[in-house]
């Protein structure tokens, strides 16, 4: 989508593997797909922004270019992938292969999930991607059975899930909001003090010049 990769050596470098973070461009409520491309021995790299919390279900494959048996869909394709949290954490790494690969989480941290694609074959490969967080996620079998919904009723508790999941994530913002609020009060009130002091300090320099300057001027008896 517009994104570009590294080849060659340039794909080893600290520089080069911080260089394309992306946010992912679909919806991941909806669970849509995403297909990466990649050139030979390049490294893409997209995001996800995750809420502190939030449940997260990352399935990946490689497009095979024909028909495969099932023992040859499960070799390794070449491909490696690498989910990182927004503290550069790594939290899963993998050698893919044309078989569906899933990794499912919990992100304890609000932030930029980080997804990393390197090919290390010498052809071009094809990557696809599939995000699902929140309440897309959560299976709600076990609730229809134990609760015996019907569809209806099975909507408005996923509208509900849905409304509590919202509220919980705009109390969290509040929570960050006044902690930001307080932090940088808390700085304009270190700044302001160190103003005064900074101020007195001065005035108390000048005065001992000026106290000096003019005890000097008279045992020269200049004054």
């Amino acid at each position: 989508r517009g994104s570009r990769g590294c080849e060659g050596n340039e794909a080893t470098s600290a520089s080069c593997r911080m260089r394309w973070l992306l946010p992912l461009l679909l919806s991941s409520s909806m669970g849509e797909g995403l297909l990466v491309d990649l050139a030979r021995r390049e490294t893409r790299c997209l995001a996800e922004d995750m809420a502190e919390d939030a449940l997260g279900k990352f399935t990946f494959h490689v497009v095979p270019e024909g028909d495969m048996s099932a023992d040859e869909s499960k070799k390794p394709a070449q491909v490696t992938v690498t989910v990182k949290s927004p503290e550069n954490k790594q939290l899963h790494t993998k050698v893919l292969s044309h078989d569906v690969d899933t990794f499912s989480f919990t992100s304890h941290t609000v932030g930029h999930h980080e997804i990393c694609f390197k090919n290390l074959a010498n052809v071009a490969r094809r990557v696809h991607l599939e995000v699902q967080t929140d309440l897309s996620v959560k299976d709600y079998s076990e609730v229809v059975r134990a609760e015996h919904l019907r569809p209806l009723e099975l909507l408005f508790r996923r509208a509900e899930d849905k409304l509590s999941d919202i509220s919980a994530e705009m109390e969290k913002s509040r929570d960050r909001e006044a902690a930001l609020r307080d932090n940088s009060e808390a700085i304009a009130a270190r700044i302001q003090w160190f103003s005064i002091m900074s101020i007195s300090v001065l005035l108390a320099i000048s005065a001992w010049q000026m106290v000096y300057l003019k005890s000097f001027f008279r045992s020269k008896k200049l004054l």
